[in-house]
């Protein structure tokens, strides 16, 4: 999704760092969510960081995967609305070559 919203490497690089170190703080990558504040935390359940840390920490506690699927099926329609907006953003755009 990121490189359909660029046009060079560069920008990739600026958007990405503009976009994944925001997102990882907010969605308890670097801190705990219990420790941030309830408007935070509310916007962290809106980011595919946070589903993934909690997916994760289940299974190391010993969740079973089976108990997993309301994870599983949120990462699943993340994954999925990214590749929708990154097909729309490259069918608008023709200036992929730059990253060839």
């Amino acid at each position: 999704m990121m490189v359909s919203l660029s046009n060079s490497r560069s920008a990739f690089n600026s958007l990405q760092s503009l976009i994944a170190v925001p997102t990882c703080m907010l969605s308890g990558c670097f801190w705990p969510v219990e420790i941030m504040p309830k408007a935070l935390q509310k916007v962290s359940d809106f980011l595919p960081q946070r589903w993934t840390l909690e997916t994760l920490d289940k299974l190391q506690t010993g969740h079973p995967l089976s108990s997993l699927y309301l994870n599983i099926l949120i990462l699943i329609a993340f994954a999925l609305c990214f590749f929708l907006f990154a097909i729309y953003q490259f069918s608008r755009n023709r200036n992929t070559h730059n990253f060839v």
